[in-house]
């Protein structure tokens, strides 16, 4: 379980990687912001994957919190894919019902960590602390999450760009720390 949670926590870790190959390869941003969070939704599914198939859990029905995170990922990877398929990439080129989809379920990785820091054994004391900073880092989350749905009927999706780009670069690296500590820590046993 240890090797499948610090797979899982790449997805968290999407945007500093993203702005880190931007140093090397500065003129390539829209390929790399598509094509890293494929990249890294792709080993957090089969991190999800194997901790789902791992049956360490406490509980059977802990077992089914790790589903909706696995259907996050599935969905944010489904919809990455279909925008390299149309040539679109991310920030540009894409429609804006397709580009919300995205964000919003950027947005629900916050929530949906929640559930499996909750089912997966480990150390109580980092469980309790990765649950309650997940939670906190679901604030912005939430609120770009409102200020995207209030805006979609508008068309004008600028005002949630802010709260999101707060979730992307910092709220989500720490959820993705939380993952890693959760894996350090978690019972095999």
């Amino acid at each position: 379980m240890k090797y499948s949670l610090a797979l899982a926590s790449a997805v968290f870790f999407w945007m500093p990687v993203t702005y880190a190959l931007l140093l090397i390869y500065p003129y390539s941003g829209p390929v790399l912001f598509t094509a890293v969070l494929i990249a890294t939704c792709t080993l957090s599914i089969a991190g999800m994957l194997l901790t789902l198939l791992s049956g360490k859990f406490m509980k059977p029905v802990q077992r089914y919190l790790v589903v909706p995170l696995i259907l996050d990922l599935l969905a944010v990877l489904m919809l990455g894919v279909f925008l390299v398929l149309i040539g679109g990439s991310i920030p540009r080129g894409i429609p804006e019902s397709y580009w919300a989809s995205w964000a919003a379920g950027t947005l629900l990785l916050a929530p949906c960590s929640m559930a499996v820091f909750y089912a997966i054994p480990a150390d109580q004391r980092v469980k309790s602390v990765s649950i309650a900073l997940t939670a906190i880092m679901c604030v912005p989350a939430t609120t770009a999450m409102v200020i995207l749905v209030r805006d979609f009927p508008h068309g004008m999706f600028e005002s949630a760009l802010g709260m999101m780009a707060i979730y992307w670069i910092v709220c989500m690296p720490v959820i993705g720390v939380c993952y890693l500590a959760m894996a350090w820590n978690a019972k095999d046993g």
